[in-house]
């Protein structure tokens, strides 16, 4: 268990030497955030009403003029909320906003690399006319550089193992949902149907999947839409669901010969928080085969 010092040396650059130190590479002990938390609420009480209003804008978090402490507070408190939801299974929004900001944290660090390299060449004293000159600009730039990136690199590790578990738990589910397709025609795979039980509920959904192109962080990407088209109970239930959507596709729906895909599971997680968003991943990945 890891023993923390006096608060009032708790905050900076000590907190992130601390991990640096004890090298964690796990996830931390359970309750690590929780300690660091009441101790930077404690400080920052006046603040905290504020920051739960706002979105995590890493640019702001990583601005050289940044409040580095207030930065670590806020870091904190998002990653005890997301670790709060993994441990209840429930998977998005959070495990989405773990892994953007470690690709972007991963970004910021690769980008601000090579400045620091030519910024420590700059601050060194150098021998003009048989002086000694030190540029003081560069240095300052140089410590500001130091800072950031000292605080992005003492958030990756603290994101990593966060995201971790949370990708853990998504595998599980992945790998529980099992994908059958209802007609081996070679149809138009863009817009279609699937089925998805909620076990929680007791009912067997039925979607309409419709497959766009969008603009993600200014490329092209295939996403899936989908819109609810039906519950039907389990109780209600008399027939397999292949017999179901076979009637459905003949008498109750306006495409022609759509493609049907039935996804079986027998998970007890959070339907609309896990179940349903990795099932949808899992059919993209599906039909783009």
């Amino acid at each position: 268990m890891l023993e923390l010092p006096d608060p009032n040396i708790l905050t900076g650059k000590y907190c992130i030497k601390m991990y640096q130190y004890n090298n964690i590479t796990i996830a931390p002990p359970p309750d690590i955030f929780g300690k660091l938390l009441e101790y930077m609420v404690t400080k920052n009480s006046n603040k905290i009403l504020q920051l739960k209003m706002t979105e995590l804008d890493v640019k702001k978090l990583t601005s050289t003029n940044s409040d580095w402490e207030l930065n670590q507070y806020t870091l904190l408190s998002r990653f005890k909320e997301w670790e709060r939801s993994f441990r209840k299974n429930k998977l998005y929004p959070q495990l989405d906003q773990s892994v953007r900001l470690n690709e972007k944290l991963q970004e910021i660090l690769q980008e601000n690399l090579e400045s620091k390299w030519w910024l420590e060449k700059e601050a060194r004293p150098k021998v003009i006319n048989h002086k000694y000159i030190v540029f003081e600009k560069a240095q300052q730039l140089s410590s500001r550089l130091n800072l950031l990136l000292d605080f992005v690199e003492w958030a990756l590790k603290l994101n990593r193992p966060v995201m971790e578990e949370g990708l853990v738990i998504k595998e599980f589910v992945e790998d529980n949902i099992i994908v059958d397709r209802l007609n081996s025609d070679l149809n138009y795979r863009g817009m279609g149907y699937f089925t998805l039980n909620d076990n929680a509920k007791e009912v067997l959904n039925v979607y309409l999947y419709d497959i766009k192109w969008e603009w993600v962080n200014g490329d092209p990407k295939q996403i899936i839409k989908t819109r609810l088209i039906r519950s039907i109970p389990n109780v209600l239930i008399d027939k397999s669901i292949e017999a179901i959507m076979e009637d459905f596709i003949r008498f109750s729906q306006p495409l022609y010969k759509p493609v049907v895909y039935i996804m079986h599971n027998d998970l007890d997680f959070p339907y609309k928080e896990t179940v349903f968003p990795v099932a949808e991943e899992k059919l993209l990945k599906e039909i783009m085969v």
